[in-house]
């Protein structure tokens, strides 16, 4: 699904490409403009910033102008960490060296890091800053705060301006067009899917409404999400292990290939061979905005995607996305991002938290919401979106599990599996082999891949 399914280990660069054209500079200069004037005559030394980040060109295009406009006092240092990833490299512990030797200042990083530095101790509470600056933490969304909070001492080590989450589209005509009932808050996936089938599978497929659609996704996407919903996982915590012979395994195998093979789900993948996204393909594979499916699980990307597209006229509604029944204020579709910390190292403090205090401001905000399509983990940005209420991306949270620290298997595995289940999910869909003996193969096949990946990985090392 949309929205990323493992975080990128690597911070090359944050999306904010589209902010260094005329209008953020606009909506940043006019305040800075007012007040040039009582500053030209005594221009103080410029503050020094360290940061580590995939490159100065990378840097430029994603803050350049941020800084250019709000701190041309501040003369930032790039500690570049394009070259912490490649074989034989584990960009952990490279990227801990390098806070510990090279001392940076401002952390801009995502989750995944975030608890890892804040487990070793290499980040500041930034608690004694928020009370000395009066920074009013009320503001954010109680849920953003929680997650940045949930490590071992309960701190606060970081701030974040944005967040990502999922909702449940449906299209209200066709859920009217054929009597169904609009789904609700906090369904289960087995009412997700009871409601994906009440809608009929007409025997023409270019005529057909299928029930619920994930797009740009892999037939097991749909199936993991199911699965990961109730805290299954297909790995092991110490990525060592595949873990798919399970009843919650079984049952979200069996939602996902029985619908495939009535017609009820869209199934794209033909022959298990991979689909190749172009612009064309894009637009295709998004029966939602096309009428042609019921619901679908999206980010507010989707509401991006209709307005590009010009699918103005479809009449549509969101609810949060399906829940663990035994937690149902809990999602996997919740995160935080960037994150901004200081080191516990940093020689330069206080300017790093004039930075992170900046950019998790409501001035930010108010710029961020008008030049991209991103939630903002401030409350008073948490309302409406054209018109639309945007409450069903705030309800849940995200479950404490979900953010403990993990280990990832080595590259070379993921495309392997890929091809692995993708090979195999189409023999069940196409009768050719029973679930169970599909989940068997992908479980023997998968761990013979996952232990030679281990191997050469350990073999680059030495």
């Amino acid at each position: 699904m949309d929205g990323g399914r493992r975080e990128n280990m690597e911070l090359k660069s944050i999306p904010r490409g589209r902010l260094a054209g005329a209008a953020l500079t606009a909506a940043l200069a006019l305040p800075v403009a007012l007040s040039a004037c009582s500053k030209q005559a005594d221009k103080p030394e410029q503050e020094v910033l360290r940061i580590p980040f995939g490159s100065e060109q990378t840097f430029q295009y994603s803050y350049g102008n941020y800084f250019a406009v709000k701190f041309p006092d501040v003369r930032v240092e790039i500690i570049p960490t394009e070259g912490l990833y490649g074989p034989g490299k584990n960009y952990y512990e490279e990227f801990e060296k390098l806070i510990r030797e090279q001392k940076p200042d401002l952390l801009i990083t995502y989750t995944s890091d975030y608890k890892r530095w804040a487990s070793k101790g290499l980040l500041l509470d930034l608690e004694p800053f928020v009370r000395k600056s009066k920074f009013d933490l009320d503001s954010f969304t109680p849920a953003a705060i929680e997650q940045l909070k949930a490590n071992d001492e309960g701190k606060l080590f970081g701030l974040a301006p944005q967040l990502t989450s999922s909702a449940l589209y449906y299209n209200k005509d066709l859920f009217d067009k054929y009597g169904v009932p609009y789904p609700t808050n906090q369904m289960s996936w087995d009412d997700t899917m009871r409601l994906a089938r009440r809608f009929p599978v007409d025997p023409d497929p270019g005529k057909r409404i299928y029930g619920i659609h994930e797009k740009y996704s892999t037939p097991f996407d749909f199936v993991s999400d199911i699965a990961g919903t109730v805290g299954a996982s297909h790995i092991s915590p110490d990525a060592k292990w595949i873990t798919l012979e399970s009843d919650v395994w079984k049952k979200a195998f069996d939602q996902v290939v029985s619908g495939f093979k009535s017609g009820n789900l869209y199934y794209y993948y033909k022959d298990g061979k991979r689909v190749n996204y172009g612009p064309e393909e894009t637009k295709q594979m998004d029966l939602f905005s096309s009428g042609k499916a019921a619901m679908m699980i999206s980010s507010t990307e989707q509401m991006f995607r209709m307005k590009q597209w010009g699918e103005t006229k479809l009449n549509w509604d969101i609810v949060t996305v399906p829940v663990d029944p035994a937690n149902p204020e809990y999602t996997r579709y919740f995160n935080v991002s960037p994150i901004y910390a200081i080191a516990a190292n940093a020689e330069h403090p206080q300017t790093a938290w004039k930075v992170v205090q900046y950019f998790n401001s409501e001035e930010a905000a108010k710029v961020s919401q008008k030049t991209e399509d991103v939630l903002s983990t401030r409350t008073a940005f948490a309302k409406t979106k054209d018109g639309l209420s945007l409450m069903p991306f705030y309800m849940l949270k995200v479950k404490p599990l979900d953010i403990s620290p993990v280990a990832f298997p080595p590259s070379a595995f993921f495309q392997q599996f890929e091809t692995i289940v993708i090979r195999e999910i189409d023999e069940a869909v196409k009768g050719r082999k029973s679930v169970e003996e599909t989940i068997r193969a992908i479980q023997t096949d998968a761990q013979v891949v996952l232990d030679r990946a281990w191997l050469e990985q350990d073999a680059q090392k030495k």
